[in-house]
């Protein structure tokens, strides 16, 4: 038994990337796989199918966040605990951790599916209840992810390489759906996702045993599930405020604009969400280090800046670049482009005060402190909603653009006056157990 953790905790060492790497790692398989999203959904905007795209980006967007829902917050949950694993530990806090979380998520995924369902035959149209329907085994598949497991042995690049397949299936059915239109291509599109996210699981199962960290027979328990469960219901009611309030946008969006600006919204946004991703990618590679860095730091959201700086600088140079392309986009282009460039300009400020936003949360949670990040996440969702709400409806797309910033705005004022006054018990760096 000691050689095998000998084994596993050298398996950590030889294979880990540097920060750099897995940022690298992230972008390129983002940019390769939302790439085929972005691609495909071009090839829409050029021949007007308008109404495909905003049903597709819609439906893709929200099956996103129900991804995110039964993933629970176990993808940085996982990764803590595994990142602050010590010597001799890791092979089997991998295993506990691993299973005990995939209870969590299945649980989570039976609740979702039967949202989704009376969703889908109480007010969904017929796109909506084919896409559900092939999108279903998606959910079940996504509970036993090990993208937390990646992030903690710093192979995030790895898990970045092996979310594209969901991307690139997706991609391919959507321009087979244009091609054939039918009333059906919401299943073709939705067991489009469903079967990139199985090889996506895969290829994260083939990864772990290649490092030797293959989570071998079940072996999970209710201790650990709850802490689990605590620590991700906190998690995860942080990071749904700002995935909830765009996808309340594009309600807005629909019901005041219509379907042809919606589906030019989904567009151009897409492009700015990409942008806010890549940023994402680079702190997610760090986190693993971040957790070290602030773990006995007087000044974690200075440490937390210098830790995640690469992020920062490239959030000012992205978001500038956006605005001035958009501005040029919409005085050189006409028609639906042009709007597309609008939705782009409007939300490239946005790109900045997110990413700073994100690292005061960033910082929190590397603390350990995931209830505070929840209650400031969620003050911001209501303060949001009403913002976008209001604006939206009076000031149309500049209104929404406006309500995220303030999103923003309020996340770090809250977490800066709630969390870093004050010193924070020295218990919350340690691993639940």
């Amino acid at each position: 038994m000691t050689a095998s953790f000998q084994r596993s905790d050298a398996a950590r060492r030889s294979y880990s990337f540097s920060a750099s790497v897995n940022a690298g790692l992230l972008i390129a398989s983002f940019v390769l796989g939302q790439g085929s999203i972005f691609a495909a959904q071009s090839w829409l905007v050029a021949r007007n199918s308008l109404d495909l795209l905003a049903d597709f980006g819609a439906h893709f967007s929200f099956l996103i966040l129900a991804l995110m829902v039964v993933d629970w917050g176990t993808r940085i949950v996982l990764a803590r605990r595994i990142s602050l694993a010590g010597e001799g530990e890791l092979r089997d806090e991998v295993r506990r951790s691993y299973w005990s979380a995939c209870g969590v998520r299945l649980c989570a995924a039976v609740a979702v599916a039967t949202v989704c369902a009376v969703y889908a035959w109480s007010w969904g149209d017929v796109f909506s209840r084919w896409y559900l329907l092939g999108a279903a085994p998606a959910l079940a598949v996504w509970s036993f992810n090990a993208t937390g497991i990646l992030d903690g042995i710093k192979l995030s690049g790895m898990s970045g390489l092996t979310a594209m397949p969901a991307y690139l299936a997706s991609a391919v059915g959507l321009v087979l759906s244009e091609a054939f239109v039918s009333q059906s291509n919401g299943l073709l599109l939705g067991f489009a996702a469903s079967f990139g996210y199985a090889v996506s699981v895969a290829a994260q199962m083939m990864a772990l045993h290649r490092v030797g960290l293959f989570p071998l027979a079940p072996l999970g328990d209710r201790e650990r599930s709850k802490s689990i469960m605590r620590e991700g219901v906190a998690v995860l009611l942080s990071m749904l405020p700002g995935q909830v309030s765009f996808r309340f946008q594009i309600v807005i969006c629909a019901l005041v604009l219509g379907p042809a600006v919606t589906g030019l919204f989904l567009y151009g946004r897409q492009v700015a969400v990409a942008v806010s991703q890549v940023l994402e990618f680079c702190r997610r590679a760090s986190f693993a280090q971040l957790v070290v860095d602030v773990r006995y730091s007087e000044t974690p959201v200075a440490t937390a800046f210098r830790t995640q700086r690469t992020a920062t600088m490239l959030a000012v140079g992205l978001s500038s670049g956006l605005l001035i392309a958009g501005v040029f986009g919409m005085i050189l282009l006409g028609g639906a482009p042009a709007q597309a460039c609008h939705v782009l300009a409007l939300f490239s400020i946005g790109i900045l005060s997110g990413s700073l936003s994100q690292t005061v949360v960033q910082a929190t949670q590397a603390r350990g402190d995931y209830r505070a990040v929840a209650l400031a996440a969620n003050a911001a969702m209501v303060v949001g909603l009403g913002a976008t709400a209001l604006f939206g409806t009076l000031f149309h797309l500049p209104g929404l653009a406006v309500s995220e910033v303030l999103t923003h705005i309020v996340v770090v004022f809250l977490l800066l006056s709630m969390t870093f006054r004050r010193k924070l018990p020295s218990s919350r760096t340690r691993v639940a157990a």
